[in-house]
C-alpha cells in the first residue's frame, strides 16, 4: 500500500463524494487484496468473508461523504471493515479463529517449492490459532492493513501501549511455535 498513487486516491475520492459511481471500483480496487484477505483471516471463512467485503464496499460507498480527508483513508476503509467484521461476531455469524487462506498459494513452478510453503502456511495457521483474539486482531491488523499501532489502539479502543504489548506476544508466541516446529 506504500505504492497507493495519492493524487489518483483524493481525485477517486472526491468523485465519490461528488456522486460518480464509476469512481467507486478503481478507488476500492487500490485496496481490495489487503481488505479481502483481512477479512478471510479474521472471519476464518472464505464465503462469510466475501460477505462481509459485500457488506463493507457498501458501508464505504454510503458513507463516503463522512471521510474526513485529513486521516488516511485505508485507516478509514479498514476501521469499518473491522467493524463490519466485529459486528458479525458479535451475533455469532463467524468464530474468531484464523484460517490462512491455502487456496490462494501461488506456485512457482518448482513442486518441493510449493510444498515447503504450503506446510510453512499451514504452522502459521496453528500458530496463529494459538493468540487471544486481542493479539491475533492486532497482529492482522497490523500485517494486512499497514495501520499504525496509533491507528490500531484508536480502533479498537484499546491504549496505545496495549496494542503494543499484544502484538509483542503475538510475535514472541508466532516465533516460539515456528521454532519449535523448525520453521524458523
Amino acid at each position: 500500500m506504500d505504492s497507493v498513487d495519492k493524487n489518483l486516491e483524493i481525485k477517486l475520492i472526491a468523485k465519490c463524494k461528488d456522486g460518480d459511481k464509476s469512481a467507486f471500483g478503481p478507488l476500492i480496487n487500490i485496496y481490495r487484496k489487503q481488505l479481502f484477505s483481512y477479512l478471510i483471516r479474521l472471519s476464518n471463512n472464505k464465503s462469510l468473508a466475501e460477505d462481509l467485503f459485500q457488506e463493507t464496499l457498501i458501508k464505504i460507498w454510503k458513507g463516503i461523504n463522512k471521510y474526513n480527508e485529513q486521516k488516511k483513508f485505508s485507516s478509514w476503509i479498514f476501521t469499518i471493515a473491522h467493524n463490519t467484521a466485529i459486528d458479525a461476531i458479535r451475533k455469532n455469524k463467524i468464530m474468531t479463529t484464523l484460517l490462512y487462506n491455502n487456496t490462494n498459494i501461488s506456485t512457482s513452478g518448482n513442486p518441493l517449492a510449493d510444498i515447503e510453503i504450503s506446510e510453512n502456511k499451514k504452522m502459521i495457521e496453528t500458530a496463529l490459532t494459538q493468540l487471544t483474539d486481542k493479539q491475533k486482531n492486532v497482529f492482522l491488523l497490523r500485517m494486512h492493513s499497514n495501520m499504525t499501532f496509533k491507528e490500531i489502539a484508536k480502533l479498537t479502543e484499546e491504549p496505545l501501549n496495549t496494542v503494543l504489548s499484544h502484538m509483542n506476544y503475538a510475535v514472541k508466541k508466532i516465533k516460539t511455535i515456528l521454532k519449535e516446529q523448525n520453521v524458523i
